[in-house]
């Protein structure tokens, strides 16, 4: 009976402590905080995952601010300290739930601190990954994962197909995350358009038009880094060799011609041969926009068209319908039917509103046309008004372009008329209607 009182004592003193460290972590007071969580460390260690949640927001704070200083030996030993909570973490609660968050989180430390080579963080980084992909979500970790998994190719530790399969699916999960946060994005656009964001919603935009365009750097430098290895000398011999052996499942089909199509392999025989035995064995929206690609290849735009079309039919996701409409918009354009491509961009955009490439596409076939559709001079260069007009919009609704989108527009402003132009022919405010395939008008700046 005497021991279970002093259990149930040490029990409260734990219970208590942690109340109190928590407060002042919830508060960011980390230096009050850290009073408190040394007792708990060494006394109650078992006591709660709470204790290395708190310990892990209280050293990355210390760390950050050691290197704020400049006191590299202080902002080492908070690493390592850092480093050696996550190992108790999972020491200690061995069947945690936030087990694949905790080497994710781990991996992350290791690789902005320098502390581990590739091999380590390429084993922390694999057993988060494949514990739970949908947590797999910080591009610099999913980047540090790849860089990893390059450098044991190159030192012999890791197979070519094994490399291509951990590009594969590290692109997959970046478009999806692309995917995601774009959705996300369009809601709160919307709400910001009608003066309707809460300051949470505020926040999360902020960080939403921060982060998308750090996907597509990440996504652009995992193919820097893959360099050569990723090209049609590599790839063809690899997909030739294992095609008999893999010739009945989709899955793979699947990849070998989106991993062809995106490296621009699409004219050799070998993505033909897949994207075929695709379509016969799963007929969908995959197999008939590889089909579409192939056709697109070899010039034959009229069955490209089709295929895309039937695509669309068959797609799910709006997503992917605003992606095909897009390449409908640009066979359009390249085949100089420019009211047929401005269609197409609406079409895309009725699917993803965010897409700038779309609103810059109309731009270019608007700026494109500024001599064939203007009955003056003045009017000639005034439908540079209009193509401004519509790259700020790709620069306002999609943050992946948004910085190319101002130049352009810069660039279209440059060469409209010119604020004396404008006075010595008393056009201040007044619409000019646009002539030919454009329609509709622009109003010229005060």
């Amino acid at each position: 009976m005497s021991s279970f009182g002093l259990f149930a004592q040490d029990a409260n003193n734990c219970d208590v402590n942690l109340s109190l460290e928590h407060d002042y972590v919830t508060a960011r007071n980390y230096d009050e905080a850290l009073t408190y969580w040394n007792k708990l460390i060494k006394d109650c260690p078992k006591h709660s995952e709470a204790i290395y949640a708190d310990g892990t927001k209280i050293y990355k704070y210390k760390a950050k601010a050691a290197k704020k200083k400049g006191d590299a030996a202080k902002e080492k030993e908070y690493l390592n300290t850092l480093i050696g909570l996550y190992d108790k973490w999972l020491e200690y609660f061995p069947n945690s739930k936030h087990k694949a968050k905790i080497y994710h989180d781990k991996g992350l430390v290791m690789l902005n601190g320098k502390t581990a080579g590739s091999e380590e963080l390429y084993s922390i980084f694999s057993q988060a990954y494949n514990m739970d992909k949908s947590k797999f979500t910080n591009p610099k970790a999913i980047y540090g994962y790849f860089s990893a998994a390059v450098d044991m190719y190159k030192n012999g530790k890791l197979n070519f197909e094994d490399l291509i399969n951990h590009y594969d699916e590290l692109t997959g999960s970046i478009e999806k995350l692309s995917e995601k946060y774009t959705v996300e994005m369009e809601k709160l656009q919307k709400k910001e358009d009608a003066g309707e964001l809460t300051k949470k919603e505020e926040k999360k935009l902020k960080g939403i038009r921060k982060n998308l365009p750090v996907y597509a750097k990440i996504a652009n430098n995992m193919d820097l880094i893959l360099g050569e290895l990723g090209d049609c000398t590599h790839l063809v011999p690899l997909y030739n060799k294992n095609y008999e052996a893999n010739k009945e499942d989709t899955g793979w089909l699947r990849k070998a011609a989106r991993n062809l199509s995106n490296k621009d392999c699409s004219n050799d025989p070998i993505f033909e041969k897949l994207v075929v035995q695709l379509d016969r064995l799963e007929p969908t929206f995959s197999s008939k926009k590889f089909l579409g690609i192939l056709n697109e290849k070899k010039g034959n735009i009229s069955k490209a068209v089709n295929y895309y079309k039937e695509a669309i039919q068959l797609a799910d996701k709006a997503y992917d319908k605003a992606n095909l409409y897009f390449k409908l918009a640009r066979l359009s354009e390249k085949r100089g039917q420019k009211s047929q491509a401005r269609t197409y961009a609406y079409k895309a955009l009725e699917y993803k509103p965010s897409m700038g490439s779309a609103y810059l596409l109309i731009a270019r076939l608007i700026a494109g046309s500024a001599n064939a559709c203007g009955d003056t001079e003045f009017n000639k260069r005034a439908t540079y008004w209009l193509a401004a007009n519509f790259a700020d919009k790709a620069a306002k609704v999609d943050p992946t372009v948004a910085k190319r989108a101002r130049k352009i527009a810069a660039n279209y402003r440059a060469k409209a008329p010119t604020k004396t132009d404008v006075f010595m022919k008393g056009m201040s405010g007044k619409s000019i209607p646009m002539k030919c395939w454009i329609g509709g008008s622009v109003k010229v700046p005060y």
